[in-house]
């Protein structure tokens, strides 16, 4: 958004400026825990009378406890699960019913909030279709405010066949594995209330091959605009299917001896290194 801002400033951006963005191929579900199974299935208590009720505690992410990653299978079937902690919004986004206009409020979804200790939520990031647009920028800012709490974002994002895929694929594994002998119900976040959901979001200024459908070269410039380097989230080509934090960094690293040489060409003296911490 920040290039699309300043295009007229720049006498124009790469038509792939503000286009392909990607979520990541984000999807949570919230798994219902069976307390009494977990007690008999699998012999677990955390305290006396209590098997489970392990969801508000612990870190954010636990592990990456299963893939799907295998380069040889399809494409739009391979993702990752992991465990995450996303406290507040899963109160609202998860799903109480398979009815979609009242899948995330109403009676059932008060019942379900009250097991509330008893839930797990389990991240998948899955191969996605990049097909996330971004309009033009508003007057100020990333957004527009519409009130004190609600903000409208000029991204449009519609999941295609590919994204939708993708999502299923692994809403089945989570089921497979979390609802194996009733342990527990898993419920997929509506998209009703917020649209899609992404905890993290990359391209839409993609570097690539293509001047037609990437922004940047391979070395993360903006083609057409000599000595200007994109080098956060919004660089990385496509969905990872993994946390996207290393990527993003050791793209900025790879960049660096580029930013060193350009900036050299202008005549600043510059050096590519940084020493060593102590």
């Amino acid at each position: 958004m920040l290039l699309q801002r300043s295009a007229p400033l720049l006498g124009g951006v790469p038509q792939a400026v503000g286009r392909y963005f990607s979520g990541n191929g984000d999807r949570v579900s919230i798994a219902d825990v069976d307390e009494g199974k977990v007690r008999d299935l699998l012999g677990l208590e955390r305290a006396p009378g209590i098997p489970y009720q392990g969801f508000p505690i612990g870190k954010p992410i636990g592990s990456m406890s299963y893939d799907r990653l295998d380069p040889a299978t399809a494409e739009f079937t391979r993702f990752s699960l992991q465990q995450i902690y996303f406290p507040g919004i899963t109160d609202l986004l998860a799903q109480a019913t398979d009815t979609p206009a009242t899948s995330w409020f109403g009676v059932r979804k008060k019942e379900m909030r009250a097991r509330w200790p008893s839930w797990l939520s389990v991240l998948a990031m899955t191969e996605d279709d990049n097909e996330g647009v971004f309009g033009p920028p508003p007057p100020t800012g990333s957004s527009t405010r519409v009130a004190t709490s609600l903000c409208l974002s000029t991204l449009s994002y519609r999941p295609t066949a590919n994204t939708l895929r993708g999502w299923a694929a692994a809403d089945a594994e989570a089921r497979a594995v979390l609802e194996r002998d009733g342990l527990a119900r898993v419920r997929p976040w509506s998209e009703n209330a917020a649209g899609s959901v992404s905890a993290h979001p990359l391209a839409s200024c993609r570097m690539g091959d293509d001047p037609a459908t990437s922004a940047l070269d391979e070395r993360g410039e903006l083609r057409g605009h000599p000595g200007l380097f994109v080098t956060d989230g919004s660089a990385v080509p496509t969905s990872l299917c993994v946390n996207p934090s290393l990527t993003i960094a050791a793209l900025a690293e790879r960049a660096c001896p580029g930013i060193v040489e350009s900036t050299a060409e202008t005549g600043v003296r510059a050096r590519y290194g940084a020493p060593a911490p102590r």
